[in-house]
């Protein structure tokens, strides 16, 4: 259960920017528009409309003043359309002279306006209207609520058809998602995702480190920790043929996440704030110390144990699960900066979160910066943008097992430990004080709270996301793009079992320091044809070829046998026995050509189809699968 306290400040300057363009080559034939929009009203001056000329990609957005300016635009009869919500406007048919310019006037009448509702699909945006396959998407700013570590919580319960199981209660948790079903038994079911248009490497960023002895080591942190849930703008999940188009890594669906960018108004800054606690409302119901001295009582009043085994009680009654789980406190900090121009938009955040979790000894901290840009020049035909997000992520595990294992980790141990011992033990020699241990040795039973106190496992974790795009209109209904995108991550596991624990005196100690590296590199090029017909059709087709390399290296040295716990697992080299180090590198390279057209009848009749080929490469690429084709179509209601 989690209680959250949620603070908002957000402060909006009045200032506009103007970027100089240099030198600009304009297209002939092509003129100006120009003019001002106003309130019908008041007839005062109405800003950050955005005025566009139909059938192009020429645009702008209305200054302090109500006035815009398009320029590049095609000589001739042009339709101008004038958008901002709560309010209407009358569309424009002007007349653009050659080398010259035309002015318009917008009355806008306030008013709800329904914009039409566009989804992120494969390798673009498409109308829901017109969409044919099965897409599901999820409002970030509805999503957004709560204690909310990663995107994954923000899809839970909030798609049709998406199955999310977490791995664990811990703060940031992995999760397993499936997508109408799975569809294998041996390999992963997950899906594919993609931010902002690059698809990334959905591997754990750290080693899976040591494990409680006699089993094996708990499952790890989701790698979607590196995005704050307040960058996102949208999530689509695209289903069955919808995802075609990404081919056969796409056959567990694919998530589109679309982050938030800057817009043309004045420069603002925003701060939000919000502190929560969650602990955990209802516990097992265990005996306690008292019961089950009474219950060994009777036992030994019927001849079925023995005196000397009640003498091996203690007098203590101690709830182990009190004293492991806690309320734990969550903090999250959110600044961000937007702003801009009608050619230039910029946004800027940092994020930082510390959830603590509600067992002892577990947390999760992350710090991030994040910033992206986008441009216009040469008249609007050329685009430019760049997204760049660099995180820091602190991960604080606990000896939890994935197995059970022989001995049990630190919640079958909560379970099973005696309730009538106490929970530390002092030495009346020597004075000091101690966690109580039925042993010395390895056992079946150990404290539970000194396994979660003294087992040291930490994870940190570097990551950085970034990409550029060039978006070029060759002529009014083609644009050619390109996008280079990376995705590298640096991952350090540090692992000991004490010497002061039995989990570790067995063997003297134990420590491991793990370094694991992923790193991914996307190309895409991609034409994109959008012509207008005249009538009740609308149709465009979409091919590209994309080049994606993922490498994976890790590297692993343990060593056991220490004579001090003091140095921890800083101090392998003063391990009396090293076990042999660890290596590991994997190199796989996708490449591939696709292509899709959609077509749309009286906003009735809509047919997609989209084909998929991985070329035959030369030894040591590993390929996207086969080929794929996909033709889906879907009459609506009128």
């Amino acid at each position: 259960m989690a209680v959250v306290r949620r603070l908002s400040l957000a402060l909006v300057v009045g200032l506009f920017w103007s970027f100089p363009l240099g030198a600009q080559t304009p297209v002939p034939p092509t003129g100006t528009i120009t003019g001002r929009v106003i309130d019908a009203t008041t007839q005062q001056p109405v800003s950050d409309v955005n005025v566009f000329v139909e059938g192009t990609r020429r645009g702008a957005i209305s200054a302090a003043d109500g006035s815009f300016t398009i320029g590049g635009v095609p000589s001739g009869s042009q339709t101008v359309r004038a958008r901002r919500i709560g309010f209407s406007a009358p569309v424009q048919i002007v007349v653009v002279p050659t080398n010259g310019s035309v002015s318009v006037v917008f009355p806008l009448n306030r008013q709800a306006v329904s914009l039409e509702d566009v989804v992120t699909t494969g390798y673009g945006t498409q109308r829901r209207v017109a969409i044919t396959g099965s897409v599901a998407t999820v409002d970030a700013s509805a999503a957004n609520v709560g204690v909310v570590p990663n995107v994954n919580q923000m899809i839970e319960g909030r798609a049709a058809g998406v199955q999310i199981t977490q791995n664990s209660g811990e703060p940031g948790a992995g999760t397993q998602i499936t997508i109408r079903g799975g569809s294998s038994i041996s390999a992963s079911n997950e899906p594919l995702y993609v931010i902002d248009g690059v698809p990334i490497n959905n591997a754990q960023t750290e080693n899976s480190g040591l494990g409680p002895p006699g089993g094996s080591p708990g499952l790890p942190r989701s790698p979607l920790t590196l995005i704050n849930p307040a960058d996102i703008a949208s999530i689509s999940i695209l289903k069955d043929a919808a995802a075609a188009i990404y081919g056969t890594r796409a056959a567990n669906g694919v998530v589109l996440i679309e982050t938030k960018r800057g817009t043309g108004a004045g420069p603002s800054i925003q701060y939000d704030f919000y502190a929560g606690t969650s602990w955990a409302p209802k516990l097992l119901d265990l005996v306690t110390g008292d019961q089950y001295r009474a219950y060994v009582d009777q036992q030994v009043a019927a001849g079925v144990m023995t005196p000397i085994q009640r003498g091996l009680l203690g007098t203590a009654n101690t709830s182990w699960q009190d004293e492991l789980f806690h309320h734990s406190t969550t903090f999250n900090h959110d600044l961000s900066f937007a702003g801009g121009s009608a050619s230039t938009q910029y946004r800027a955040s940092v994020n930082y979160m510390n959830d603590q979790g509600i067992v002892t000894s577990s947390g999760f901290k992350r710090l991030q910066a994040r910033i992206n840009g986008t441009h216009q020049a040469l008249d609007g035909r050329l685009r430019l943008g760049a997204n760049l997000t660099a995180s820091n992520i602190i991960n604080d595990y606990i000896p939890a097992e994935n197995s059970g294992g022989f001995l049990g980790g630190l919640f079958l141990n909560v379970v099973q430990y005696n309730p009538t011992k106490p929970v530390f033990v002092t030495n009346p020699t020597t004075g000091v004080t101690t966690y109580y241990e039925t042993g010395t040795g390895a056992q079946d039973d150990r404290n539970p709270l000194a396994l979660a106190n003294q087992i040291q496992a930490i994870g940190k974790t570097n990551r950085i996301l970034g990409n550029g795009t060039v978006d070029y209109d060759l002529f009014t209904p083609l644009t050619a793009r390109l996008l280079l995108g990376v995705d590298r991550s640096d991952g350090n596991r540090s692992d000991y079992i004490p010497l002061a624990s039995p989990a570790g005196a067995g063997f003297g100690g134990d420590a491991r320091q793990s370094d694991r590296t992923l790193l991914s590199r996307t190309l895409q090029t991609v034409l994109t044809y959008h012509p207008e017909f005249n009538g009740n059709q609308t149709f465009d087709l979409l091919g590209g070829y994309e080049f994606n390399d993922y490498t994976v290296s890790e590297f692993a040295a343990e060593a056991q046998g220490f004579l001090t716990d003091a140095l921890g697992f800083n101090g392998l080299s003063t391990g009396s026995k090293l076990i042999t180090p660890f290596s590991y590198a994997e190199l796989r390279r996708l490449v591939g050509f696709f292509t899709k057209a959609n077509y749309g009848f009286k906003e009735k009749y809509f047919r997609r189809a989209s084909y998929q080929k991985a070329p035959s490469l030369s030894s040591g690429f590993a390929l996207d699968g086969a080929d794929s084709a996909i033709l889906a179509c879907r009459p609506t209601r009128p």
